[in-house]
């Protein structure tokens, strides 16, 4: 489609940027907007009238770009977006390596006048999936804290107790009755003089199954360190404050999750995705979140690339060819389908059958589970284009 005018806005937190380009890739207009309605409109409006037809070009649609997004929707204006790969990329062709928001604006404009392809869809999408997305941001944040306040947990454990820190390693930790215990009692000090059979009761208090062999472990790290460190009373007060917080991040990440579920449930492709083995409503909400619908990608192999389920080519004549691991894409939406492509192994016959023959082949047990997730991919795409409902194929149904 050929526009009239052609706006680029180079958005920021408290203003922005505008370059505009007429027809003929003339520039029009470069000043400055403040992230303000009224602003934004009267912006717009110059230039969106029923005779022009106008395209609003933004590098971020969410967030700060959000306010100028809505703005142009509600004049009748379209919007796209420029990725931030591609804005760095298209910066390099032009002249100088200066980096202002008058060049930005400029470079952002220029793509909406000839590179169209580069630019990404910004649709009107249903409220659903608005509040999705900004659960989900808050769920990113908690996410982000809580690790920060497990490593300041293993960091200040490892500083004054290394020994009980190793019986902590990998997903110990993440226990909720092991939080629990360094939130009352901090660390080894006063563990030590509550004693295995209070602290098996302790766990089990906190629903914990068979405890006893870690409990074992604990007290034997205690046992084995004589010597005292000095501040290991104030990190053992540092691990109890850690620990709490650490609580707290996990019981609002229930509630996010809790409103999350009641969500997906207004969203019509909900119901497809998990009629998917494998996929529940958290592996559902996390699909929703980062590619709605799916009807963005022309085929499953675009949806496969951008998921990085697809190798990575690496080609140069006939000196250089290989195909490896790709370790680029949405990594939200290839966890979420390797979570699923796991857990769809222990109890569907097919899926199981699958991984299994990629194990014979030789693959190790992640590429086989990534070989899977890329076969239910193509699944999942031709479920959501054609809204059907999975199905087993035809010839197993009669076999059962």
């Amino acid at each position: 489609m050929t526009y009239d005018y052609v706006i680029g806005m180079d958005v920021g937190k408290y203003f922005h940027h505008a370059c505009i380009l007429d027809s003929g890739g003339n520039q029009v207009l470069s000043k400055r907007v403040n992230q303000h309605e009224q602003s934004l409109r009267k912006l717009f409006n110059c230039y969106a009238t029923n005779e022009a037809k106008t395209l609003v070009v933004v590098d971020q649609p969410n967030n700060i770009g959000r306010l100028t997004v809505a703005v142009a929707q509600d004049i009748g204006v379209d919007v796209r977006y420029l990725p931030g790969l591609a804005m760095r990329q298209l910066s390099r062709i032009h002249a100088g390596n200066s980096k202002t928001d008058i060049r930005d604006a400029y470079v952002i404009a220029y793509a909406g006048k000839y590179l169209p392809e580069s630019l990404r869809q910004v649709d009107r999408v249903e409220e659903a999936f608005i509040q999705l997305k900004v659960l989900n941001g808050i769920d990113e944040d908690l996410t982000r804290s809580y690790t920060r306040l497990i490593n300041q947990i293993r960091s200040a454990l490892v500083g004054t107790y290394p020994e009980f820190e190793h019986v902590l390693r990998g997903q110990m930790i993440h226990r909720k009755w092991i939080l629990h215990l360094l939130a009352k009692y901090g660390g080894p000090s006063k563990i030590k003089r509550l004693g295995k059979a209070r602290v098996n009761a302790f766990a089990r208090k906190h629903r914990a199954r068979n405890p006893e062999p870690v409990t074992d472990a604990i007290f034997a790290a205690i046992a084995g360190q004589s010597v005292q460190i000095a501040g290991a009373k104030y990190a053992e007060l540092g691990v109890a404050m850690s620990a709490k917080d650490a609580l707290l991040k996990l019981e609002h990440r229930r509630e996010i999750e809790a409103e999350v579920i009641e969500l997906i449930d207004e969203i019509p492709q909900t119901q497809l995705l998990l009629s998917m083995p494998g996929i529940g409503p958290r592996s559902a909400a996390q699909i929703l979140m980062t590619v709605g619908d799916m009807s963005d990608f022309p085929t499953a192999g675009h949806l496969a690339s951008y998921a990085g389920l697809s190798p990575r080519t690496n080609q140069s004549g006939t000196s250089i060819m290989s195909n490896s691991l790709n370790r680029a894409g949405n990594k939200k939406l290839k966890n979420a389908l390797w979570q699923s492509s796991f857990a769809s192994i222990r109890f569907h016959e097919r899926s199981r059958q699958f991984y299994e023959r990629k194990r014979n082949e030789g693959k190790r047990h992640n590429a086989a589970v990534v070989a899977l997730a890329r076969r239910r991919l193509n699944v999942l795409f031709a479920m959501m284009k054609n809204h059907e409902y999975y199905r087993e194929p035809q010839a197993e149904v009669a076999a059962a």
